[in-house]
Formats: structure tokens, sequence, C-alpha cells
């Protein structure tokens, strides 16, 4: 099984700074962002860095994040309905969507839009880690 099923997310009408500091305090570069237990929308650590660039004169983390949660919300930095897939769907299938559409990472959904998973470019990687010889 490739895919990660313990996901750190956040919820859609948290705080923005709750995003840089999962990144901050977990090896994530992806972070779902859900409605309730329904996927809306996926956050990239590039979508962060982006809004973040207008911060870079904060002098301590604790008035970046005052910036972060008075001037922005999640649903301003995230990507609205980020491209899926079903859990019967392939590795293969992964892989083909990540590179045709160039994204870090694929979350996959049951039919109700529930986040059961997240497939990552660094998941390929380790399984290719495995395959080739050292």
């Amino acid at each position: 099984e490739i895919m990660v099923r313990d996901v750190l997310t956040v919820q859609r009408d948290a705080p923005s700074s709750a995003v840089d500091v999962l990144m901050k305090h977990h090896p994530i570069h992806h972070v779902p962002v859900l409605a309730g237990e329904t996927l809306c929308g996926l956050i990239a650590q590039r979508d962060l860095f982006r809004t973040m660039l207008s911060t870079l004169y904060y002098e301590d983390e604790r008035e970046l994040h005052s910036f972060l949660d008075n001037f922005t919300d999640i649903a301003s930095i995230m990507t609205p309905d980020p491209l899926t897939l079903a859990p019967t769907q392939t590795l293969g299938d992964a892989l083909e969507l990540m590179l045709a559409r160039k994204i870090g990472c694929v979350p996959i959904v049951d039919e109700r839009q529930r986040l059961l998973g997240i497939v990552t470019d660094s998941d390929l990687l380790r399984i290719l880690d495995g395959v080739l010889p050292a």
C-alpha cells in the first residue's frame, strides 16, 4: 500500500497559521483542506510560501501568524477542488496524473469525497528507491 492514510489536514475555517504550524512541525509539503469530512481543497507548501512573501518583514513567528490569521484565510490560499483518485485506481494512474498535471500529490477519496489518504511525489520516489539497485 502506497497511500498514506494518517493524513494531517486542516478544516476550511481553521486559522491560516495552522497550515504553517503543520508544515514546520511535520515533514509534509501538502495539506488537504476539509469541510467537515469532505475534501474541498489542497494547500501545497509553495501556495503557503506565495502567501507569505508579502510578510517577509515580520520579525517573529507570532507576528507572521497574526498577519496570516487576520489578512488571509484558508480558502484564499488553497487550490479548490483538487484532482483526486479513487482507492480502486492504480499507482500507475497516480503517477500518470501527477506527471501530466505537474502536481506533487493526489488525494485519495471515496465516492462522497471523504479523504482516505494521499499519494505524494515522495511516496513514489521511495518506491523507486526500493526497486533500483544501490
